[in-house]
């Protein structure tokens, strides 16, 4: 199986791929969206991208994706999150003036990096390992990385701290992107994505009162620009059941009379 993740090797989507389909064959991208494409074009059986984080929220990348790519989301994957300081071998943290990462992954260490180094200059790059990746080609002391610690052995560097993301538990939730739809297995979640034509007073809670009619569980909902006009705005929702459920046919039908689009994500098993 080929399996398009966010490149280079070593990132957070090839671990959460590899918990998912243990040895894939990897393809690695530049962007989320190159993701989507590649599963899209059928350049690649599945991709993994970053949709959730626990303590930052969602990715808005992957959403805009979602929307506007032709793939449909297969399964979740829920990954743990471990952050440690990378550097070259020999680095001391009263050295490093620079740090790189993805802008998460630094949101998320802002204690670590406020407490131990408050001088340093944190440049945001496009994944944890493209940060590693470009730490491995500068050779300096006085540049670092944030990212897993499997990122060490892959670019020949050193962890100089582990554990740097703070107190408390830190998971992301990934969504694996295919072209097919995937069966029920009794234990299902759906996410739709929908947009209102016009904005008017009501029309939110009744799109929301087809799920509550039918005591269907609404575990996300939220809003994102529709980059079209200012004050327009998409709606992302996730609940449980499976879209061939009749309950939420049912809800689905009700929803598409009272928007302009109603586009079904998927539908796929649920892991929390």
């Amino acid at each position: 199986m080929i399996v398009a993740v966010l490149g280079p090797r070593g990132t957070y989507s090839e671990l959460a791929a590899r918990k998912h389909f243990g040895k894939p064959d990897l393809v690695y991208c530049s962007s989320i969206p190159e993701v989507a494409r590649m599963v899209e074009e059928g350049k690649a059986d599945a991709g993994v991208v970053p949709v959730e984080s626990m303590r930052e929220g969602s990715v808005g990348e992957t959403l805009d994706a979602l929307v506007w790519c032709n793939v449909r989301v297969t399964a979740e994957i829920v990954l743990p999150i471990v952050h440690s300081l990378l550097g070259i071998r020999g680095a001391r943290l009263d050295e490093i003036k620079q740090v790189l990462s993805h802008p998460q992954a630094l949101s998320q260490c802002r204690e670590f990096l406020r407490a131990n180094l408050p001088q340093a200059e944190l440049v945001e790059v496009s994944s944890t390992a493209r940060a590693a990746e470009q730490v491995s080609r500068m050779l300096s002391k006085e540049i670092a990385a944030i990212g897993p610690k499997e990122l060490a052995e892959i670019y020949d560097l050193s962890v100089l701290v582990e554990d740097v993301s703070g107190n408390g538990e830190n998971v992301t939730r990934f969504f694996c992107l295919g072209r097919g739809k995937v069966p029920r297995t009794g234990r299902d979640k759906t996410s739709i994505v929908f947009y209102t034509e016009r904005d008017r007073p009501g029309i939110l809670y009744e799109i929301l009162g087809e799920f509550a009619l039918r005591q269907i569980n609404l575990t996300k909902i939220e809003s994102r620009p529709s980059k079209k006009v200012l004050g327009d705005y998409l709606f992302f929702i996730d609940f449980e059941g499976h879209e061939d459920d009749e309950l939420v046919k049912e809800a689905l039908e009700g929803v598409r009379r009272k928007t302009a689009m109603l586009k079904v994500i998927g539908s796929y098993p649920r892991r929390f």
